[in-house]
C-alpha cells in the first residue's frame, strides 16, 4: 500500500524516537519503579502549579508582569521540547529533497502541525488540568480560559515552527503577535477581537513560510577546524555523539538533570527537617542506569557504520578512550553536582557503592553479558531502597 507524505513523516517520527531511546528502556522502567513516589509527587506538583499559572491568563486583574511570566514560561518550555525533538518532528535532513517534490504546501504544514502537537506531549497535562480541574479547587473553566489557552497554543506553535524551520522573517512576525497577545489584556469584546486578529496574523505568517521562495546559495562549509580535529582525535566518537546519538545522549543527561532538580525541589518544599537529605544516592542511581549502556552503544554503532576502520590500531585506541571517557565524565559531573547539595553525611559511601555498580555494569554491557540488562537495574533499585531508607 503506497504511503502518502504524512505517513512517511509519522513513521519517521516513530522510528526516530525508537532509535533515540535505544538502551534506555530497561533503565527507564527501573528508574520509574524505584522512584515511583518521588516522581509522582514531583509530576503532580508541577502539573498543578502550571495549571494554576494558566488560570491567571483568564483573570483580567492579573498583573502584566505575571501574565508575561506565564506566557514566556510556556513559550520557553514548548520551544525546548520542539527543539529537542526537531529531528523527529520536522525531518530537517531530507527537507531539501522533499521540498523539490510536488508535495502541496498544505500537506507539509499539516504534517508539521500534527507532529508538533504530539511533540508538546507533557505540556498538555497542565492544560487539561486547568480545563477540567480534577480536584475541584479552581472555578470552572469558562469560555475566557478556553479561548486564552487556544490562542496561546496557536501562537506558540506558529512561533516555534517558523523559528525551527529557519524562516527568520516570519519568525519575527509571529513573535511580534505573541508579544501583542501578552500586552493586550482585559475582559470584553475588544481584547478578544484583538487576540483573534493576532492569531490570524500569526497563522498567515506561518502559511506564507511554506510557499515557494527564491532559492539561496548554499554557504561554504569550513573544514579542518578545531571541531574536525577533535572528532578525528576521538576516533569519530564525538562526531557520532554530536550527530547520530545526540538526542539519545541528551535524553540520558536530561533524566539526570531532572532527578537532581526534583531532589532539590523536594528538599525545598519539605515541611520536616531536611538537614540529612541525601541527594547523591538518587542522582548516582539514575546516572548509573542512564549511562552504563552508552559505551557499548557507541562502540556498536560506530563499528557498524565504519567497519572498514575497525582494524586500524590507532582508530581502535582513540575510539576506546573516548567511548569510556564521555559517559564516565558525565557520571562524575553528575555526582559532583549532587555532592554540593547532599546533607546525609555519607555521600562518599553512596557514591562508592553506585560507582562500583556502574563500573561493573559498563564492563558487563561491553562484554555483551545479557544478565547485565536486568541485573544492573535490579541491584541499583535494591541499593537505592536500602541507602535511601538510611537517610
Amino acid at each position: 500500500m503506497p504511503a502518502n507524505y504524512f505517513d512517511i513523516r509519522r513513521r519517521h517520527f516513530r522510528l526516530t524516537l525508537q532509535d533515540w531511546y535505544r538502551g534506555l528502556d530497561k533503565a527507564l522502567i527501573a528508574t520509574a519503579s524505584a522512584l515511583t513516589f518521588i516522581l509522582s509527587a514531583i509530576v503532580l506538583l508541577l502539573v498543578v502549579v502550571l495549571a494554576q499559572a494558566l488560570h491567571l491568563l483568564a483573570d483580567p486583574h492579573t498583573p502584566a508582569g505575571v501574565r508575561a511570566a506565564v506566557i514566556v514560561g510556556w513559550q520557553a518550555a514548548s520551544l525546548l521540547l520542539l527543539r529537542t525533538l526537531r529531528e523527529a518532528t520536522f525531518m530537517p535532513r531530507p527537507r531539501m529533497f522533499f521540498d523539490s517534490l510536488p508535495v502541496p504546501a498544505r500537506d507539509r504544514l499539516r504534517a508539521d502541525l500534527l507532529l508538533s502537537l504530539a511533540s508538546y506531549s507533557v505540556l498538555w497535562l497542565p492544560v487539561a488540568w486547568a480545563l477540567f480541574d480534577p480536584l475541584g479547587r479552581e472555578a470552572a473553566a469558562g469560555p475566557a480560559l478556553v479561548f486564552e489557552l487556544l490562542e496561546l497554543a496557536a501562537l506558540s506553535l506558529c512561533v516555534n515552527i517558523t523559528l525551527l524551520r529557519g524562516a527568520g522573517r516570519h519568525a519575527l512576525t509571529t513573535a511580534a503577535t505573541l508579544a501583542g497577545f501578552t500586552l493586550v489584556t482585559g475582559a470584553g469584546l475588544a481584547p478578544r477581537l484583538v487576540h483573534l486578529g493576532l492569531v490570524l496574523a500569526a497563522v498567515a505568517a506561518l502559511w506564507h513560510c511554506y510557499l515557494p521562495a527564491r532559492a539561496r546559495m548554499p554557504r561554504a562549509v569550513r573544514r579542518g577546524g578545531l571541531g574536525e580535529r577533535l572528532v578525528l582525535g576521538s576516533g569519530l566518537v564525538l562526531g557520532l555523539l554530536a550527530n547520530e546519538l545526540r538526542a539519545n545522549l541528551l535524553v540520558r543527561a536530561g533524566f539526570i538533570a531532572a532527578t537532581l532538580t526534583g531532589c532539590l525541589l523536594v528538599i525545598r518544599l519539605r515541611t520536616n527537617d531536611a538537614s540529612t537529605a541525601s541527594v547523591v544516592v538518587f542522582v548516582a542511581a539514575v546516572a548509573g542506569l542512564a549511562l552504563y549502556t552508552l559505551p557499548a552503544l557507541c562502540r556498536k554503532t560506530l563499528l557498524t557504520k565504519v567497519a572498514f576502520l575497525a582494524g586500524q590500531p590507532a582508530f581502535a585506541r582513540r575510539m576506546r578512550f573516548t567511548t569510556y571517557a564521555v559517559p564516565i565524565g558525565i557520571y562524575a559531573l553528575a555526582l559532583g553536582a549532587a555532592w554540593q547539595f547532599d546533607r546525609s553525611g555519607r555521600a562518599g559511601l553512596d557514591a562508592a557503592i553506585f560507582s562500583a555498580l556502574f563500573v561493573c555494569a559498563v564492563a558487563g554491557a561491553r562484554l555483551g553479558w545479557r544478565p547485565t540488562t536486568w541485573l544492573m537495574p535490579f541491584t541499583s533499585t535494591i541499593a537505592l531502597i536500602i541507602l535511601a531508607a538510611m537517610t
